[in-house]
């Protein structure tokens, strides 16, 4: 039964994790873009800018609340 378990896992649906879709679209704007959002002068990569960002935002919100 194990057998037929692995090979079924590849059609089942697994949800992605919170904010991945979210930092999928962040990736594809322009650095200068990416720049402005996380309020950063420096030359970076964009995932460090993205991830620069939703750290950011994610202290707003729970500032904000």
């Amino acid at each position: 039964m194990k057998f037929l378990d692995w090979i079924g896992s590849g059609f089942v649906y697994r949800s992605p994790k919170p904010y991945d879709g979210f930092k999928r679209f962040l990736l594809d704007l322009p650095s200068k873009q990416l720049r402005f959002l996380a309020d950063s002068k420096a030359h970076r990569s964009k995932k460090k800018l993205v991830a620069l960002y939703l750290k950011k935002n994610a202290l707003t919100q729970v500032q904000n609340q």
